[in-house]
C-alpha cells in the first residue's frame, strides 16, 4: 500500500478514535450518574452481593450498553472486523467499577448478574454494528449508514437523553417527553437515509426502506424502551412514531433531491426538528406547568435549601443539563461550520445557549421547587460548549473522510492495479 494512502487512512482512523472517545466517555458519564445518584456513599460496605433481580432490570442492563459496544467499534479502522476482547474488556470495566462502588452506597445494590449483562449489552453493541457495517459495505467518504455525518451525532445524544427522562418522571405523565424526541430521531434518520441510501442496482427501494425501519426500530430499542420504563403503551407510540416520522421524511427528501441538485440537507432537517426540541426543552424544563407561585426567587445552589436532591430530582437536573449537551451541537451545527476550533465556535456557542438557559432559569425562578439557580445555568452552558465540541469533532472525522475518498479517487486513476490488490 502507497505511503500516501496509509497516511491518510490513518488520519481518518485517528479522527474516528477521538470522537469515539468522546462520546463514550459522555455515555459513560450519563450511565455512572444514573446508576449512582444520589450519591451518598459510605467508607465501609454497606451490604454484599445481591441475587434479587427481575426481567425488567435485565433487559434494561444490556439495552444500556449496546450503545458502548456501537459506537466502540466506530472507533476502529474502516472494515476492521469487531474486538470481541476489548470489547467485552471495555463493558465489564465500566460495569465492574460501577458495581463496586454500589457496595459502599446504602441505596443500590451490586449484583454478578449486572455485571453479566451489561457487558452483554456491550458485545451485543458491537455485534449489531458489524452486522450493518457488512450489509451496507461501500468505500465512500460517508458509509451508507452516515454514522460519521454530524447530523447523525444528534441521534447518539437523544438516547443518554430519552434514559434521564425515564428516570427523573417516577412513573408519571412526564414520561411522554421521550415523544417529541423520538420524532426528532425519526425525522433525522429519514432525512439521512434517502441521502445516502438512495436505491441502488443491488436493492430496491422496498429493501433500503426496510433498513430504516430497522435502524428506527433499533433506536427505539435502546433509547425509548429504557425510557418508557416497562410503560408498553408509550413504547408502542414512540415506536410507531419514529418509524412513521422517518419513512414520511425519506420519502419526501427523496422527492426534493430529485427535483433538485441542491445536496445540503443538514440545515433544511434542524429548522423542521427544532420546534420539537424546543417544545421538549420547555416544557421539561418548567414541569408541572401548574406549581407557578407569585413569588420569584433565585439560588445560587442547584435547589433550595428546603428541597432534598432525591435520585429523580437528580435525574431531572442532569437531563436539563444533557438537553443543553444536545443544544451546543445544534448551535455549532448552525454557526460553527467555519469555525477552526472551539476557540472560535465557543463564542457563539455560549451566547445562543447562554441566553436561552437564562431565560428558563428566569421562568424556573417562579417555582418553588427550583428556583432560578445560578449553578445549573453555569452547569447548562459548559455542556453546551462541550456539545460544540463533540460537533466540530464529528465535522474533522467528515473532513478527513473526504480528504480519503479524493485520495484513494486519484490513486485508482493513476494506479489501478495496486488500487484493487490493496
Amino acid at each position: 500500500m502507497p505511503v500516501t494512502r496509509f497516511r491518510f487512512r490513518r488520519t481518518a482512523d485517528f479522527t474516528a478514535l477521538r470522537l469515539g472517545r468522546a462520546v463514550l466517555g459522555y455515555l459513560a458519564l450519563v450511565t455512572s450518574i444514573i446508576t449512582m445518584a444520589p450519591f451518598r456513599f459510605q467508607w465501609t460496605p454497606a451490604h454484599g452481593l445481591t441475587n434479587i433481580w427481575n426481567w425488567s432490570d435485565l433487559v434494561m442492563n444490556v439495552l444500556m450498553f449496546v450503545p458502548f459496544g456501537f459506537v466502540y467499534q466506530l472507533t476502529r479502522p474502516r472494515g476492521a472486523p469487531p474486538d470481541w476482547p476489548r470489547v467485552v474488556v471495555l463493558g465489564a470495566v465500566l460495569s465492574g467499577t460501577i458495581e463496586t462502588l454500589q457496595l459502599f452506597s446504602p441505596t443500590r445494590y451490586t449484583s454478578l448478574l449486572d455485571l453479566a449483562t451489561n457487558t452483554a449489552g456491550a458485545a451485543l453493541g458491537a455485534w449489531a454494528f458489524s452486522r450493518l457495517a457488512r450489509h451496507l459495505e461501500d468505500d465512500t467518504a460517508v458509509q451508507s449508514l452516515a454514522l460519521e455525518l454530524p447530523l447523525m451525532g444528534l441521534v447518539y445524544q437523544l438516547i443518554p437523553l430519552c434514559w434521564l427522562i425515564g428516570s427523573g418522571s417516577e412513573g408519571g405523565a412526564r414520561r411522554i417527553f421521550v415523544l417529541p424526541l423520538a420524532a426528532f430521531a425519526g425525522a433525522i434518520l429519514g432525512t439521512v437515509h434517502a441521502a445516502y441510501l438512495a436505491p441502488s442496482r443491488h436493492r430496491s427501494g422496498y429493501q433500503d426502506r426496510r433498513w430504516l425501519v430497522a435502524l428506527a426500530l433499533g433506536w427505539v430499542m435502546v433509547a425509548v424502551v429504557p425510557g418508557a420504563r416497562g410503560d408498553i403503551d408509550l413504547i408502542c407510540a414512540g415506536a410507531t412514531l419514529t418509524v412513521g416520522i422517518a419513512l414520511l421524511r425519506s420519502i419526501a427528501t427523496t422527492r426534493d433531491l430529485a427535483a433538485s441538485t441542491h445536496r445540503r440537507f443538514e440545515l433544511p432537517t434542524l429548522r423542521l426538528v427544532l420546534p420539537l426540541f424546543a417544545a421538549y426543552l420547555a416544557l421539561s424544563s418548567l414541569w408541572p406547568l401548574d406549581a407557578v407561585t407569585p413569588t420569584w426567587h433565585w439560588i445560587i445552589a442547584l435547589a433550595p435549601v428546603q428541597v432534598e436532591l432525591t435520585q429523580p430530582a437528580v435525574y431531572r437536573l442532569l437531563e436539563h443539563v444533557a438537553a443543553f449537551t444536545l443544544a451546543g451541537y445544534v448551535i455549532a451545527e448552525f454557526y460553527g461550520r467555519d469555525a477552526r476550533g472551539l476557540r472560535e465556535a465557543a463564542p457563539r456557542v455560549a451566547v445562543w445557549a447562554g441566553g436561552i438557559s437564562l431565560l428558563l432559569e428566569v421562568a424556573r425562578g417562579w417555582y418553588p421547587d427550583t428556583g432560578a439557580s445560578v449553578l445549573l445555568w453555569v452547569f447548562t452552558v459548559v455542556a453546551a460548549l462541550f456539545g460544540g465540541w463533540l460537533y466540530l469533532l464529528q465535522r474533522d472525522h467528515v473532513k478527513a473522510l473526504v480528504e480519503r475518498r479524493r485520495l484513494l479517487a486519484s490513486l485508482a486513476a493513476s494506479e489501478p492495479v495496486v488500487s484493487r490488490a490493496a
